[in-house]
């Protein structure tokens, strides 16, 4: 059995594609390419692939990551050439590389997203102050009670900065500690004195490391 980690970007009208919807087309494109893919074992066998951090709804990405076990070996290249056969315009996988599957799921491993935003109208954001409070508290869900809960973010974010107008986001992105890019975004826009819509904004997860 083979391991291989494969680069794919998803981008347009694909963004609102949602993660199970995702999951389909690979499968289908495993089967027009004729991959060999490797499968679970018990009563109900699934293809053994993993999207790698999956994107939030709306969200482009630029190199999102898939990784796939198969039964046989493969040119790397050749791979990424059957994936690509019959994928919609706004999906292409665009790098593949064999790795070790004595080593942990590249999931586990990820610690980090980096994000470009850009705003459908003109905006100022108070980022350097919103940036100096000791805390910054948003309100989260919460899956056992169903109402909500304060939550400092403060330590899970990286770095925020503009270059040409476009705002870059480094922020936590691991099995243990993560933070969506919307949700700071909102409390971003809320202590600027502003509202976030979503359907003005256009968020880029530039890579995953």
């Amino acid at each position: 059995m083979n391991r291989y980690l494969l680069s794919f970007y998803k981008k347009g009208n694909m963004r609102f594609i949602s993660h199970l919807d995702l999951q389909t087309l690979f499968q289908r494109a495993i089967r027009r390419g004729n991959v060999k893919v490797a499968y679970s074992n018990g009563f109900n066998p699934h293809e053994l692939m993993n999207i790698v951090q999956p994107l939030s709804l709306g969200y482009e990405g630029e190199n999102e990551l898939l990784e796939i076990d198969t039964e046989i070996s493969y040119e790397p290249n050749s791979l990424l050439n059957a994936l690509n056969l019959g994928l919609p315009d706004g999906i292409k996988f665009t790098s593949c590389k064999e790795v070790e599957r004595k080593n942990k799921q590249t999931s586990i491993s990820i610690e980090f997203a980096e994000y470009s935003f850009v705003y459908e109208d003109e905006i100022k954001l108070k980022l350097d102050e919103f940036l100096n409070q000791e805390e910054i508290i948003i309100k989260k869900h919460d899956k056992k009670t169903g109402g909500f809960v304060d939550k400092n973010i403060k330590d899970l974010i990286c770095d925020i900065h503009y270059d040409n107008n476009k705002l870059y986001i480094k922020v936590c992105c691991g099995s243990n500690k993560t933070l969506n890019p919307s949700n700071l975004l909102t409390s971003l826009f809320e202590f600027s004195g502003l509202v976030f819509e979503p359907n003005k904004a256009r968020i880029t997860r530039l890579s995953l490391k």
